[in-house]
């Protein structure tokens, strides 16, 4: 902690440039356990969304508590969970490390090449392999973007400006809580937003590349096949220029999807789901349209990607691979069933539904015999199974490192057909609160200047990361979550007292799944219990008969409907997977 303070303290120019450089049955990230069915089986690590910002680093890349209780991720602590989480995958024994996308904050060169090196490090410390995808976030923009925030940390707690756009400078007169970060050649580790050529060579050694150590590596656009696969071979067609398609008549983009045999027998599908479409020039450079949409674009903008998983699937029953899928999107919807209450009662954009997969997009690849499938980019810990008579597909959604509640996936290889999982909560990280200070300095400034934080003050009195979350969820769910989603005459309802619980609870189930139902506050104490349930039931109950408002009480019913939904959705903390069972998904007891 001192040592990142002093680094602060050390930064008193205001215009610089950047320099180079759960619950009882839930497994806790601090405990030090042998690997999982006591070494028989395959332990793979599933860690999506880290979103890490280098603020060891670069401790002026610090952003303030106020926009973290507005974002759906927090920004600052993100680097010390996902450290803490890869040392519990090495106390672990795991080997074989998947990204599924949003590594980075926003893809800045300056936080790929941290996310590079805490890999390497990580590599090194406990011999693994890393295989990651790329997610909206890492690029935001298939040609780089730039980047600018104005809700950077100055040491006394004020706010100040960084960008990688000079001319956002005034010619005479640069803001004195401005800073700029160098050009390419310049040196140093720019602001900017990296290339999807400039990230695939960043991570070039977690999967995008072959390596002589792999038994078997793959893109879509490959030549040689299995049998006659040799690492040369698959090293001269690996070049990046033999791996684009056409995003309209004239644009090309790196495809960076790829498949890897890393372990004998162990197929790792990593499925490049991000599709931009240009909308028109600006300031003399063309502008996409980001790919937060994920896979619903996919059949009108990669239509080839779907067609070679069907070639992979083939190949890997035919000669007996475990194939695992993963991407940055899901691939099945993630609101377990609750998505028709929303729709009809708060509007077809709340609870994220425009990235919900389109139902064609998953019989596509279902069809393409995609059966285990991990994404991320929701945030939210959920298993969704789609089924149609001929096909069965698993999605498992991965919870991120950096919001409620943190945590990875622990999936262990039984058989080709058999497999477990485990959801391990992230409550011990190391450094956590090393930045409390630098938010206390924030909060005084901003009182003394007239200003009323938003965030509450006691998230300082953490005493674990988990619960540092539990607090800027709270707060998220009553700054943005309340505001933006619930209708007007529900809200009236919901921003206060019982109200303000049950909108807590849900966006709890919504995001952590069945880990909220048995997480608990520091002192031990259940948050949503069997009676707690009740007492909402009979709040809905008495505001149903207390009016003849069809409206609100349609809303009431919805807002019942999605808390039912939530609380009985398929097992998502400890369950085995059976693709030769009719219910493939059972819970651990």
């Amino acid at each position: 902690m001192r040592k990142i303070l002093l680094s602060f303290i050390s930064v008193i120019a205001f215009v610089i440039v950047i320099v180079p450089k759960a619950s009882a049955t839930v497994p806790k990230a601090s405990a030090l356990v042998p690997p999982p069915l006591g070494g028989g089986g395959l332990p793979i690590a599933f860690i999506s969304d880290a979103h890490v910002q280098d603020v060891v680093g670069h401790p002026e890349l610090v952003r303030s508590q106020e926009v973290q209780v507005q974002s759906t991720r927090l920004f600052n602590e993100n680097y010390f969970a996902l450290c803490a989480a890869l040392d519990d995958c090495g106390k672990r024994g795991v080997k074989l490390v998947v990204m599924p996308g949003d590594l980075t904050d926003n893809g800045q060169i300056v936080n790929q090449e941290c996310v590079r090196d805490i890999l390497n490090r990580y590599g090194k410390k406990y011999g693994m392999s890393f295989f990651v995808c790329f997610g909206n976030h890492d690029p935001s923009r298939p040609f780089g973007s730039d980047n600018t925030g104005s809700d950077f940390l100055a040491p006394d707690g004020s706010r100040r400006t960084i960008t990688s756009i000079p001319s956002s400078l005034s010619a005479t007169a640069p803001s004195a809580s401005t800073l700029v970060s160098p050009p390419l050649g310049a040196g140093g580790l720019p602001f900017r937003g990296a290339t999807i050529e400039e990230q695939t060579l960043c991570y070039r050694d977690f999967g995008f590349y072959p390596q002589k150590k792999y038994r078997y590596w793959a893109t879509p656009y490959s030549s040689y096949t299995f049998d006659n696969y040799s690492f040369k071979k698959a090293s001269k067609e690996a070049s990046m220029k033999n791996r684009q398609y056409l995003i309209n008549d004239t644009l090309k983009a790196l495809d960076a999807s790829y498949v890897v045999e890393p372990v004998d027998g162990i197929w790792l599908l990593a499925l490049d789901g991000s599709v931009y479409f240009p909308k028109g020039m600006k300031d003399g450079k063309m502008e996409y349209n980001g790919s937060e949409l994920g896979y619903n674009n996919l059949l009108a903008g990669r239509k080839h990607l779907v067609d070679w998983v069907k070639v992979i699937t083939t190949e890997a029953k035919k000669r007996g691979k475990t194939l695992i899928t993963f991407c940055h999107y899901p691939l099945v919807d993630f609101n377990d069933g609750a998505s028709e209450y929303i729709a009809r009662s708060w509007g077809p954009t709340k609870f994220d539904l425009h990235r919900s997969p389109n139902a064609d997009v998953t019989k596509a690849l279902m069809d393409a015999g995609v059966q285990l499938h991990f994404g991320g980019h929701m945030h939210v810990n959920d298993t969704g199974v789609k089924a149609d008579g001929e096909h069965t597909l698993v999605n498992i959604q991965c919870p991120s490192p950096a919001l409620y509640v943190p945590a990875y996936k622990l999936l262990t290889i039984k058989s080709a057909q058999r497999f477990s999982v485990e959801t391990i909560t992230l409550d011990d990280v190391p450094g956590f609160d090393s930045l409390f200070p630098l938010y206390q300095k924030e909060y005084d400034y901003d009182v003394a200047h007239g200003k009323q934080p938003i965030w509450s003050i006691e998230a300082l009195q953490s005493k674990t990361y988990k619960e540092f979350c539990d607090w800027q969820f709270r707060d998220l769910t009553r700054v943005r979550f309340i505001p933006r989603d619930i209708p007007a005459k529900l809200r009236e309802k919901m921003s206060s007292g019982i109200g303000f619980e049950i909108m807590l609870d849900l966006y709890r189930l919504r995001y952590a799944g069945q880990l909220a139902n048995s997480d608990s506050d520091s002192d031990g104490d259940s948050y949503i219990t069997k009676e707690r349930i009740a007492r909402y039931r009979e709040f809905f109950e008495k505001e149903k008969a207390s009016t003849d408002d069809k409206e609100y009480i349609e809303q009431i019913e919805s807002l019942e409907g999605m808390f039912d939904c939530f609380l009985n959705e398929e097992p998502c903390i400890n369950f085995d997977i059976d693709f030769t069972s009719p219910e493939p998904v059972k819970a651990l007891k």
